[in-house]
């Protein structure tokens, strides 16, 4: 898991060797998209490709970061704590020591590095900034719980300006391998799902296509089923959220919202009993059935809920002549990053050079294919003096 080279990075940059090594993985959703601002149901698991931190106290007020696989090195003032200048990924980093400045924080030397495509709809912010708040709490003893870490995590994301829900947050600090998690938006339970895989694998397909959230319609989308949902109350209905309501309130509902309301709250709604019909499917071991809830999901997402874009539109498309693929749909935010994939078995070689090729006919763009497996989330482990 660990990158075998980070070590020897580490000893060359600071002149000795790592204290801490913390590995925060990537998160892939089955289903439940766009749910978990709406308080809804979601089901993720944590996946074994992630971003590995080594770290070390430097007895100062100053913590110096090389990010390994951007080749960009800062260092921070513990002491000045302004991040209105800073852009990608230090300003998560600020935004964390913004979220704990009543913290008595200590500085450090940490490099960073992994194999969690940037932009691709796993939650590489999200593993960076979970990975983060780990170091932070096991180098300065904050006795954090994973509850802590984790909302620590969510409130330094939204002051980045992302309004996200807590999936990503919860799934890369509290995955466990073999199972995905039915979490509750709402109540922030949550229920491991042991997943049954065996003979069938997920894929995820990378359009390469990059998405920042901040400039997408991301936020307008969670702004567009708040006012939903303040419309539906305007007009007597007695719920906090679409969570409230089911399938069988789609008819009543639909002569109170204006048609692009409407559209929202159906995806977000028929989503939501997506889940709980995937979580039977798996019970039942009815890949089938959860395969064309995969591509139900896409439809939604694509036509309702207008996040998807071609690239993800075509490679969902392609899936509908490979036997081997039972389901297929967009995975995160939206508007580019991955589909994942339901497969019984595996992908031969020649199926993976002819999705790739003609997807690159069609756009000049290479994707990438690979398999996720759920993993275990956010481990902390001691080194030993020799870095063993």
């Amino acid at each position: 898991m660990e990158n075998p080279m980070l070590p020897e990075k580490f000893i060359q940059r600071f002149g000795k060797r790592p204290d801490i090594s913390v590995f925060a993985p990537g998160r892939a959703n089955i289903i439940g998209e766009h749910t978990d601002y709406n308080h809804g149901f979601v089901l993720p698991f944590a996946i074994g490709q992630g971003i590995h931190f080594l770290a070390s106290a430097n007895d100062t007020h100053f913590i110096h970061i090389q990010a390994d696989d951007l080749q960009e090195s800062v260092t921070l003032d513990l002491h000045h704590s302004d991040v209105s200048h800073d852009q990608g990924w230090i300003k998560f980093v600020r935004q964390i020591i913004k979220v704990l400045a009543n913290k008595p924080l200590k500085g450090f030397d940490m490099i960073f590095g992994g194999n969690l495509p940037i932009g691709a709809g796993i939650s590489s912010s999200s593993a960076l900034t979970c990975g983060f708040v780990a170091v932070l709490n096991k180098i300065n003893h904050l006795e954090m719980d994973a509850h802590d870490m984790m909302w620590t995590a969510i409130h330094a994301e939204r002051g980045y300006g992302v309004q996200g829900g807590i999936m990503d947050q919860f799934s890369i600090i509290n995955g466990k391998r073999g199972h995905a998690m039915l979490l509750d938006c709402a109540s922030n339970a949550a229920t491991y799902v042991d997943l049954h895989m065996y003979g069938y694998t997920f894929y995820l397909f990378n359009t390469n296509v990059k998405h920042n959230l901040l400039h997408t319609d991301y936020n307008l989308r969670r702004k567009e089923c708040e006012s939903a949902v303040a419309t539906l109350v305007h007009h007597g209905l007695n719920i906090h959220s679409l969570r409230d309501l089911n399938v069988s309130d789609l008819s009543p509902i639909q002569p109170l919202l204006d048609q692009t309301l409407y559209q929202r709250a159906s995806y977000v709604i028929e989503e939501n009993q997506r889940v709980m019909d995937a979580i039977k499917a798996f019970e039942n071991q009815d890949f089938a059935t959860l395969g064309q809830l995969l591509y139900q999901s896409h439809d939604g997402l694509a036509q309702k809920y207008q996040v998807s874009c071609p690239e993800l539109d075509t490679l969902v498309k392609m899936t509908h002549t490979i036997d081997a693929i039972l389901g297929a749909r967009m995975m995160g935010g939206g508007f580019g990053g991955c589909t994942i994939n339901l497969v019984k078995g595996k992908l031969n070689a020649t199926t993976l050079s002819e999705i790739k090729a003609d997807y690159f006919n069609l756009f000049g763009i290479h994707a990438d294919i690979f398999e996720v497996f759920p993993s275990d989330g956010i481990m902390e482990y001691g080194l030993t003096k020799n870095g063993g």
